[in-house]
């Protein structure tokens, strides 16, 4: 997602009325209209500028020795409300690379390729709009360039969705792709968003309002009020992960469970594997321990609910952001709980891994019981009737069929698009090139077998053995971008890299052969692994 956008840990602690003071009121926007490409001649790498016909601001670098192949950067989540103050603003700027990161332009222009993206017209949960923005900034950079042959499209996080989106509605246009840490169908990424944000509320503070928030500024205010009340709670748990005191925000069902013993680093723990969020994080692997009494506690305990709450703090602004968004663009809420059996998205698995993290068997028991939808202490989420048929009726639902030569990267542990996304789309994949390759057989009986190439390439950013680093006092060092962990921790090394294999895919109609067994992967500190067994979203093991 658009990372720079806002920073999902620095919300200030503030009253409605400075938040109203705060507050930039964007005005609407007039119709729009598509204008250029307006260029600059410069050499030897010239930019040219316009906006689409729904007033996505775009840009063009076009090298003097432009060799035909384009490629088409798409960012990832926006704000589409402003407070800088607390680190959001509306970005419509135009993005041609991850940043706009100037060494990896100038390597792709260096080779002859010429580089475009777009601002988009809307920003927050763009899937459809992003789609179309595409398809007709494709089709102007063609008509200005008329030499151009291949398209490579790229991205990540909500960039990555509209990557595969994108390669599923439109093949025709692109030659090659590149996914990078895709969000899901939103029914999938709301779940997972909405899961973990009313969980944390039932628990922790129920005097969230998550739903419903008011139109306009009103509603903005309600869900920045929302957002510096989750971190609070965040703060009150870390603070006493060690003694396991529940925050005084608690709700009457969590106070019971704390008075039965339990502490709140396992209620932590709960909201994490009901959602579906990594128990390892940048800074704490699970498996290392300090030098101290606590080495043996330590992984089974206490690391287990620190990584809990250091992914949930990465993830918790985009998800409150990206709740607000829908609610607004589909006029009501689209998350439904109401019938959710919140016992059985806890996996056997996780119950045997995590049955000391979560305090044993009897407590695993009292927490799961106060999330019974009878209880009247944990109200549970109803959809708006009218928005839930306009979301099923206008979102796209990506299929995960690869249509062209793709390749995808995900970290292991990535907070805000976990690894089960990429895992399905890996497994669809297989099972469609398993049923290719028996369709090719039977066609090709008399004169011989010729096997379909493979089309997806899945690149894992995987975690050293060990990484977390303790105090000679016992106490944990935040670890900072440990490779396989955090949002969009890519290098410039791994873009470039993808892009090479990309280009070459767009050049051959075909991943390249050697691609599964180039050395320069265990220096990027990837891995192609197609074994791995990550767990699909709760949305496609659960409903």
């Amino acid at each position: 997602m658009r990372t720079a956008t806002f920073k999902s840990r620095a919300f200030a602690f503030i009253s409605a009325t400075s938040l109203l003071a705060a507050l930039v009121v964007v005005s609407p926007a007039t119709a729009a209209v598509a204008t250029g490409p307006t260029c600059d001649a410069a050499t030897p790498v010239q930019t040219c500028t316009g906006t689409t016909s729904d007033g996505a601001l775009y840009e063009m670098r076009v090298p003097a020795t432009f060799n035909g192949t384009v490629t088409i950067w798409s960012h990832g989540f926006g704000s589409n409300t402003s407070f800088p103050s607390a680190g959001l603003t509306i970005d419509s700027s135009a993005q041609i690379a991850p940043g706009n990161n100037a060494a990896v332009v100038k390597y792709l222009t260096d080779k002859g390729v010429a580089v475009i993206g777009s601002g988009f017209s809307t920003q927050g949960w763009n899937l459809d709009e992003a789609v179309k923005t595409n398809a007709e900034l494709v089709g102007v950079f063609k008509a200005k360039f008329t030499d151009t042959k291949k398209v490579v499209a790229w991205g990540y996080s909500m960039g990555g969705g509209i990557t595969q989106a994108f390669a599923e509605q439109h093949p025709e246009l692109l030659s090659a792709a590149v996914v990078m840490n895709p969000v899901d169908a939103w029914d999938a990424q709301s779940k997972y968003f909405v899961d973990l944000l009313w969980l944390l509320k039932n628990w922790f503070d129920p005097s969230i309002k998550l739903t419903g928030y008011a139109a306009g500024v009103t509603g903005d205010i309600q869900m920045l009020q929302d957002i510096a009340k989750y971190t609070a709670m965040l703060q009150s748990l870390q603070a006493s992960v060690a003694t396991g005191a529940w925050p005084a925000t608690s709700s009457a069902s969590a106070k019971a469970l704390q008075s039965a013993g339990i502490p709140s680093r396992s209620a932590l723990l709960m909201v994490g594997r009901l959602a579906g969020i990594s128990a390892q994080s940048s800074s704490f692997d699970g498996i290392a321990g300090p030098a101290t009494s606590a080495v043996t506690a330590w992984p089974l305990a206490y690391a287990p609910a620190l990584a809990t709450l250091e992914n949930i703090s990465a993830v918790i602004g985009y998800a409150l952001l990206g709740a607000r968004d829908m609610q607004s663009k589909m006029g009501g809420v689209t998350f439904d709980n109401s019938t959710t059996n919140y016992s059985k998205q806890l996996s056997a698995a996780d119950r045997a891994v995590y049955n000391a993290g979560f305090s044993g068997n009897t407590a695993i028991a009292g927490m799961l019981s106060t999330l019974n939808p009878l209880n009247p202490d944990a109200p549970r989420v109803k959809a708006d009737p009218v928005a839930l048929a306009k979301s099923k009726a206008s979102m796209y639902q990506s299929t995960g069929k690869i249509k062209v030569p793709t390749i995808v990267m995900i970290g292991e542990h990535d907070p805000v698009e976990p690894a089960g996304i990429v895992q399905r789309m890996a497994d669809l994949y297989e099972q469609d090139f398993a049923a290719a390759k028996e369709a090719a057989k039977s066609t090709n009986r008399t004169n011989g077998y010729v096997a379909p190439r493979r089309q997806l390439a899945v690149l894992w950013s995987v975690t050293p053995k060990t990484w977390s680093k303790f105090t000679a006092e016992g106490l944990p060092i935040p670890v900072a971008k440990t490779p396989g962990t955090g949002h969009t921790n890519f290098t410039a090394a791994q873009y470039t890299f993808l892009l090479d294999a990309a280009l070459t895919a767009a050049s051959t109609g075909a991943l390249p052969r050697k691609l599964e067994v180039n050395q320069s992967l265990t220096k990027l500190k990837l891995t192609i692994d197609r074994g791995s067994a990550y767990p699909w979203m709760k949305h496609y093991t659960t409903n």
